[in-house]
């Protein structure tokens, strides 16, 4: 039985935050045993799960030490009665547990298990109630050196005990292969992916390895006297004893026993003997449940021992059940939570994973390797070494690199904008898999030989351990060291991807994973066959061991642009993907776009607090809602933007933090195109100007003449409108804050506000696309020479703009905050027709108790009617002009910023009753 932590998003923000550079959190750990106390479900909780099984008629066992698992023992009949299933046997093909075919008898439930309703939302799932679907390892057959004598009369290999050099002894170097052509020395490896190579390689870290079948303890004595190593290897064994189970050098259902330990081991061995290596060993994998998988996994976790947890075992996504995967899940996060790295094969047979167990070739991808808190990876065939090294996807003689897309996990924030897939994409990362220039082992194959032969082989197998070594060779690093060890990689990876790709990776841009099936084709960037690429260790250090920094906070001033920029476009690929690998698909439902500020668009490259941009979704495919945050910062529950159906263009503006890697995120619940346009920027020097709010004023009306001279609608044309010495604007104000409304639109159209007397801009203010349309957008402005704006009706609609603030030298500085909810009338009542409502917004949340002014984003929904509202300083006159206008049944949002009253308020009114949402960005004092 495994059980939910008792708050799954508060887990998923601090693993967040412990990853995120400049976070008061960042690389602050949980230290072995808190997790539970943590995290873990309540006291309360687990004792309830265990009444309700007692209950049941089962007995369960002692919860394990996270909280996350109680065990209990029972026969068929007992779990059927408890979990109101049933059961049915299932004959396997060949004694494999597939399902199919004739063999062996397995045992399935035959419908979901029931818990009772108090205690059902406490539990991920029931694991144990099927024997099918176990995992495999992810290597290729041996290749011997040389041919073995016949065992008849042949005794036990020996190597003679060497010292430690980059090569290998003479049962290799002296077997007429070529090391950096026909294998990779461990020397010739490290030296060609830019990692240390010497006896005291990883010294201070531990690794431990998940392994499900014995360890031969002769090959790896000999690869280390050939290798002349003394690394440390121990044995930590789960659900088994030691020496149970089939013997190394015996084949199991035609698979060789003790090839995969071996190859894990001795490549660790090879690139980083200083370390300490665990290997925990479960039961056989001929034999594994579930259950005892994720056994080995969880007490890998809560021992805490190692940095760096690798694992080349797996199983086709599609096979596992969702109950496994949910705890597995949890178990990763827990690792996260406590800074240990996972990495994972991503399986050898290409885009169609589930071939060798099912034997179809459709799309599928491997657990645990597309587990969100686990670092997938894939494999390359490689050429040379050194500098004239080159690499490709792997793809031959039957085996591939595993990637594709999941059909269980959401699209990742991390992945944001790199892979734009509608699931989380596998893998994240490559190193060297193919068997053809492999891993050199040492093996025991009893049927040809009583000791340790000498042999090549690939696989992800061999990726992943070769990945799990970089980063124990980062960890082991002065940066490290210092800074604290990589923690959760993910995060890091995809965040160095986006800020300086080619330092920290090895672009890996040709070849497929087309094995069984059409899958991916490696190219530029980031794809589904090789992930980021392969490790360089100086980058990937630097990016895994980033100094705490400081986050983005203090006083900043604003720089307007001349003319708003386009950084983003998800119509034409601007700013949307990696390196030279955009995209022109738009942004999925659940995916994640970062946008890069510093060092675009004319803004400087570091220093960088907040970023106003405008943004705009079109072609949407339903109702959703944008968020805007900074990149590496925890994924807030606000909204900048919402619409409300299909085939909509909508825009506002928002102000958002800019994080110390200058990238913002935006995010989508629906599927739609995205836009973003920067008005300005704010710095954390006195540069730039200061904010002064003004109550709201109208400067614009063209219904009824107000700064117009006529009362038409304007069709395709500019209006020239005098912002100086009006609404209480003054000379010296550099650029202004205008609320621009279009209302009574006729067909499609847009408004563009520039200073006078400039070209006029490409990216536009409000965006509207049916007649009958009221559509508002905030517009941070500079003004022209001539003290006038302009603004630009493409198509036809009324004009209307409402001055809110300026921005001058004397004005008063800003300061982000992470985006807040300050108001939610959906959780009381709704704000009726005509009434008034006061919001507290000195000292709430994280704005200081002398804020001048509030940046909101102001939304409207459940609108009842048409209407409009208006925010202004409590304690004052309410203003005409409006903030937010809509029709019946629309949801608007709108950046609001607004002057707080001496009493620390801010009145919002409406004239028609809707619900109100407030969240806040940042303030003015």
């Amino acid at each position: 039985m495994h059980l939910s932590p008792r708050d799954p998003r508060a887990l998923a923000d601090f693993v967040t935050a412990v990853s995120t550079p400049g976070d008061p959190l960042y690389h602050r750990y949980l230290a072995k045993g808190q997790f539970a106390a943590a995290f873990g479900p309540t006291r309360a909780t687990v004792a309830d799960v265990s009444q309700a099984l007692k209950a049941a008629g089962l007995a369960p066992g002692r919860v394990s030490p996270d909280g996350l698992s109680i065990p209990v023992t029972t026969t068929v009949a007992r779990a059927s009665h408890a979990f109101a299933t049933g059961f049915s046997n299932v004959r396997l093909k060949d004694g494999a547990r597939d399902g199919t075919g004739d063999g062996t008898i397995g045992y399935l439930n035959t419908s979901a298990p029931a818990l009772p309703a108090r205690v059902a939302a406490s539990v991920t799932g029931i694991v144990g109630l099927s024997d099918l679907g176990t995992v495999v390892s992810h290597h290729t057959p041996v290749r011997h050196v040389s041919e073995p004598a016949p065992v008849t009369g042949r005794g036990p290999r020996t190597v003679a005990p060497r010292t430690y050099s980059p090569g290998l002894c003479a049962d290799f170097t002296g077997s007429g292969l070529s090391d950096g052509t026909d294998y990779y020395s461990p020397g010739k490896l490290a030296g060609t992916y830019g990692m240390t190579s010497s006896a005291t390689a990883g010294a201070g870290q531990t690794v431990a390895v998940f392994e499900l079948e014995n360890v031969d303890p002769a090959a790896v004595a000999a690869y280390q006297s050939c290798a002349g190593t003394a690394a440390s290897v121990s044995h930590v064994y789960v659900d088994t004893a030691q020496g149970a189970g089939a013997p190394a050098g015996s084949t199991v259902d035609d698979q060789p026993v003790g090839v995969e330990s071996a190859l894990d081991i001795e490549d660790l061995i090879g690139l980083v003997p200083g370390a300490s290596i665990i290997d925990y060993q479960g039961v056989d994998a001929s034999s594994a449940t579930d259950q005892n998988v994720l056994d080995v996994y969880q007490k890998m976790v809560t021992d805490d021992q190692a940095q760096v947890i690798s694992t080349s075992w797996g199983l086709c996504e599609p096979v596992e059940s969702g109950a496994t995967a949910n705890a597995e899940n949890t178990i990763f996060a827990e690792a996260a939570a406590q800074g240990q790295s996972v990495v994972a094969a991503s399986g050898d047979s290409g885009s169609s994973d589930c071939e060798p167990a099912t034997g179809s070739a459709s799309a599928a991808v491997d657990d645990p390797a597309s587990q969100p808190y686990v670092t997938g990876v894939g494999g390359t065939t490689m050429t040379g070494s050194g500098g004239t090294a080159t690499q490709k996807a792997w793809n031959s003689d039957g085996g591939g690199s595993g990637g594709g897309v999941s059909t269980r996990w959401q699209p990742t924030v991390y992945q944001g904008g790199v892979a734009t897939t509608g699931k989380r994409a596998v893998p994240d990362v490559a190193a060297l898999a193919d068997p053809s220039t492999g891993y050199p082992v040492y093996f025991t194959d009893a049927a040809q030989a009583s000791g340790p032969l000498p042999g090549i082989i690939g696989g992800t197998s061999g990726a992943a351990p070769t990945w799990a070594a970089a980063v124990v060779q980062a960890n082991a690093a002065t940066a490290c060291r210092t800074n604290g060890r990589a923690g959760f990689l993910n995060d890091a990876l995809y965040r160095a991807g986006r800020a300086d790709y080619p330092a920290g990776f090895w672009d890996v841009t040709s070849g497929n994973n087309s094995v069984f099936a059409t899958g991916f084709t490696a190219v530029a960037g980031y794809d589904e066959v090789t992930g980021l690429g392969a490790p360089r260790e100086a980058g990937l250090t630097t990016a895994l061991c980033a100094p705490r920094g400081t986050a983005a906070t203090g006083a900043s001033t604003f720089h307007p642009l001349a003319a708003p920029r386009r950084v983003l476009d998800t119509r034409n690929g601007t700013g949307w993907g990696l390196s030279s690998h955009p995209t022109t698909k738009p942004l999925v439902a659940g995916g994640t776009a970062p946008v890069r500020i510093e060092g675009v668009a004319g803004i400087p490259g570091s220093g960088v607090t907040a970023v106003v941009l405008n943004l705009t979704v079109t072609g949407t495919t339903g109702s959703g809602s944008l968020t805007a945050w900074a990149d590496g910062t925890t994924k807030p529950s606000t909204s900048a933007l919402n619409w409300t159906g299909t085939g909509q263009t909508l825009a506002a503006s928002t102000t958002v933090e800019v994080a110390g890697d200058g990238v913002v995120d935006l995010a989508t619940n629906s599927a739609t195109h995205l836009i973003a346009d920067v008005q300005g920027y704010y710095t954390s020097d006195s540069t730039g100007s200061g904010y002064s709010a003004l109550k709201p004023a109208r400067l614009l009306d063209t219904r009824d003449a107000t700064g117009i001279s006529t009362t038409g609608k304007i069709t395709d044309r500019a209006v020239s409108l005098k912002v100086r010495g009006r609404g209480g604007v003054p000379s010296e104000a550099t650029s202004v804050v205008l609320n621009l409304t279009a209302t009574q639109t006729v067909g499609s159209g847009y408004l563009e506000a520039y200073p006078e007397g400039a070209t006029r801009p490409t990216a536009s203010d409000v965006n509207w696309s049916a007649t009958g349309t009221t559509v508002p957008n905030l517009a941070v402005v500079p003004i022209g020479g001539d003290g006038n704006v302009s603004v630009f009706v493409r198509g036809t609609s009324h004009v209307i703009a409402d001055v809110s603030g300026y921005f001058s030298p004397a004005g008063a500085t800003f300061r982000t905050v992470p985006p807040q909810r300050l108001l939610d009338t959906r959780r009381t009542t709704a704000l009726g027709s005509g009434a008034t409502l006061a919001l507290p917004v000195a000292g709430a949340g994280s704005i200081a108790a002398d804020v001048k002014a509030v940046v909101l984003t102001v939304t409207v929904t459940g609108t009842t009617g048409t209407g409009y509202l208006t925010a202004w300083a409590d304690g004052t006159g309410r203003p005409t002009a409006s903030n937010l206008n809509w029709v019946k049944g629309r949801t608007i949002s709108n950046q609001v910023m607004v002057p707080v009253g001496s009493d620390g308020k801010v009145d919002f009114y409406t004239n028609s009753t809707t619900q109100v949402i407030a969240d806040v960005t940042g303030y003015i004092s």
